[in-house]
């Protein structure tokens, strides 16, 4: 949910303090960062979303996440049910594209790099764009 108010214009301060609700709300910036999902802007300005990882207001998730799990049960097959399973039960974007990368790494061990390749630009599209 943070990520959502990141908009390139907040100073960290704004940011914190509207996020207060959240819990460590630092910390969370400060990850969000670590995970390249947003860069701190020069001169102080704020914080904005990077290219490709962002998530904006209105993005539904769960689409994603059906998305995903469809997607492996036509690779997969059944080997895809646990996988499935865990990218259905992510929370928020970060924890999506962790199960995203675990389901990525199978396809490619199982399929191959083209099918691996193919699962990723497919999910990835859905994306919005920053």
């Amino acid at each position: 949910m943070l990520l959502i108010l990141v908009d390139g214009k907040k100073n960290v301060e704004e940011l914190t303090r509207l996020a207060a609700g959240m819990g460590e709300s630092a910390q969370l910036l400060e990850q969000l960062e670590a995970d390249g999902f947003i860069e701190a802007l020069s001169g102080g300005a704020g914080a904005r979303p990077t290219g490709g990882q962002a998530v904006v207001a209105g993005t539904d998730l769960s689409k994603l996440k059906s998305l995903a799990a469809r997607l492996l049960l036509e690779q997969l097959g059944p080997l895809a049910d646990e996988l499935s399973l865990k990218i259905e039960a992510t929370r928020d974007l970060s924890q999506f594209v962790e199960a995203m990368k675990r389901a990525y790494t199978v396809v490619r061990d199982v399929k191959g790099q083209a099918a691996a390749d193919r699962f990723g630009a497919e999910v990835e599209a859905q994306l919005p764009k920053a």
